[in-house]
């Protein structure tokens, strides 16, 4: 790998491992092309270093995507670059809340559906639902939740309840968590517009620089490459297969 200065450097700083070790041999160049814009994700001040890999163990850990060996890659470089396991297990929580998108894309589908096939739009009455109320209070509610509001407040309210404490629990930063939350609603895999909008706008109310944010958006356009990190060992065997 004499001729990849730049993914040997990466490569011994646990950026990547051997599955791109292939392709550096074969393509080097091309290789290092890629490793130019790694670096400008990985060696500049934009954003500290820790933060860079819970960025990239968000986008490789989101039901999105579940990439097993980026999130083994990323947790161990999280954890030489200071981050403790409570960071680490609140990126998967974080992960996890993810889920409340199938409601915010779908209930209000289903609503215009029960409208355009003459359906009664029945409303339950809601109850007590505080952390509804709390995440309303903060300007946190995403209007696509209404309807879901209107027909099961307890299930949001339960949802809602699950991830709120994210925000408050003190473990990572709300900025950090925005910025963790507009990676994984941008990524290739999900690409869920009406959150990554929200989710800037919350990073910028709290401060967040256009810098910030675009570095962001440029580690999550740097995942394109794991088709390499899961291709290539696999053509490598196979051509190891023919050749015997």
């Amino acid at each position: 790998m004499t001729d990849t200065p730049k993914y040997n450097a990466l490569r011994a700083a646990g950026v990547f491992d051997a599955s791109l070790d292939s392709l550096a041999q074969w393509a080097p160049q091309w290789t290092e092309q890629y490793m130019d814009l790694v670096e400008d994700g990985h060696t500049n001040e934009v954003l500290e270093p820790k933060l860079v890999a819970l960025i990239r163990l968000n986008i490789d850990v989101t039901a999105t995507h579940l990439y097993a060996p980026g999130v083994r890659r990323h947790v161990r470089n999280a954890l030489r670059l200071g981050a403790s396991r409570a960071e680490i297990l609140e990126v998967f929580k974080l992960a996890s809340v993810v889920g409340i998108h199938a409601c915010a894309l779908g209930v209000p589908i289903l609503e215009e559906e029960l409208a355009a096939a003459g359906r009664e739009d029945d409303t339950v009455t809601p109850g007590a639902t505080p952390v509804c109320d709390q995440v309303r209070a903060n300007g946190m509610f995403n209007p696509l939740w209404e309807t879901l509001y209107r027909w099961d407040p307890q299930y949001l309210e339960k949802f809602l309840g699950m991830g709120l404490g994210l925000w408050q629990d003190g473990i990572l930063p709300p900025l950090w968590i925005e910025f963790l939350c507009i990676a994984g609603d941008a990524t290739v895999t999900h690409m869920y517009g009406h959150g990554t909008r929200r989710h800037i706008e919350a990073a910028l109310q709290l401060g967040a620089t256009r810098e910030q944010i675009l570095q962001v958006l440029k580690i999550v356009s740097l995942q394109g490459i794991e088709a390499c990190e899961l291709g290539v060992p696999m053509l490598d065997e196979a051509l190891h297969s023919l050749a015997k």
